[in-house]
C-alpha cells in the first residue's frame, strides 16, 4: 500500500473522476472535490476554506484539474462572467491551492492541454489561462526543491462515450499515474491523429 494522500480537483466528472478511480485503484487514498458542491473555485474564499480542510486531511499530493473547457468561440462571444470564471476556475485556483497546500505537499500534478502549449484558433481565454498555468508552474519547479511538479499536456480525452477523435481515458489515466510514480515533471499526451 502507498502512503500518500492525494487531493483531486473536479472529480464529479470528466478525467477527475477517472483520476480518482485510479488513484484509489492503486492503494492511494484520494480526497475528492465535487465542483461547486463542495467548494466553488470561482471564489477565493471558498478556495482559502477548502485548502484548510484539504490540510486537515494531510494530503500531500495535489491534482490540480477542475477547469471551464473551452468553448471554442471567438472572443467577442465571450460573456464578461465567463472570463471571469474561466480566468478564475482554471488559473487562479491552482495558483492559490499550491500557494496554501504548499507546506504539505510532496507533489503536484497539474492537468493542462496541448493549448498551453500550442496557438489555436477560437481558444483565445482558454490558451490564456493554460499557458499562465504552464508559467506558473514553470517558474515553481526553478524556485523549489523537494517538491515534485507534473505538468500533463493531453489533447482531447474520451470521457464520455460521444467524444469522438479522443483519446482512451484508461490509457490517459494510466500514463499519468506512471509519470507521477516515476517523477517525471512533463507529459505531453498528444493523441491527434499523424
Amino acid at each position: 500500500m502507498y502512503s500518500n494522500r492525494v487531493f483531486i480537483t473536479g472529480t464529479s466528472s470528466g478525467l477527475g473522476k477517472f483520476l480518482a478511480t485510479k488513484f484509489t485503484e492503486k492503494g492511494h487514498a484520494v480526497i475528492f472535490h465535487n465542483g461547486r458542491a463542495d467548494f466553488d473555485l470561482r471564489d477565493e474564499e471558498q478556495i482559502k476554506l477548502l485548502a484548510e480542510k484539504v490540510v486537515e486531511s494531510r494530503a500531500n499530493v495535489l491534482i490540480n484539474n477542475a477547469a471551464i473547457i473551452c468553448p471554442g468561440t471567438e472572443l467577442q462571444e465571450y460573456s464578461v462572467e465567463l472570463i471571469n470564471d474561466m480566468i478564475n476556475v482554471n488559473l487562479r485556483a491552482p495558483i492559490l491551492l499550491t500557494y496554501y497546500l504548499l507546506p504539505h505537499l510532496t507533489d503536484v500534478i497539474n492537468i493542462n492541454s496541448m493549448v498551453g502549449l500550442e496557438v489555436k484558433k477560437n481558444r483565445t481565454l482558454y490558451s490564456a489561462t493554460k499557458w499562465g498555468l504552464r508559467g506558473f508552474s514553470n517558474s515553481l519547479k526553478v524556485e523549489l526543491g523537494g517538491i515534485n511538479i507534473l505538468d500533463v499536456y493531453p489533447t482531447n480525452i474520451k470521457t464520455t462515450p460521444d467524444k469522438e477523435n479522443a483519446m482512451e481515458v484508461e490509457g490517459v489515466v494510466e500514463n499519468i499515474y506512471q509519470a507521477f510514480m516515476s517523477k517525471k515533471q512533463e507529459l505531453i499526451l498528444d493523441g491527434r491523429p499523424r
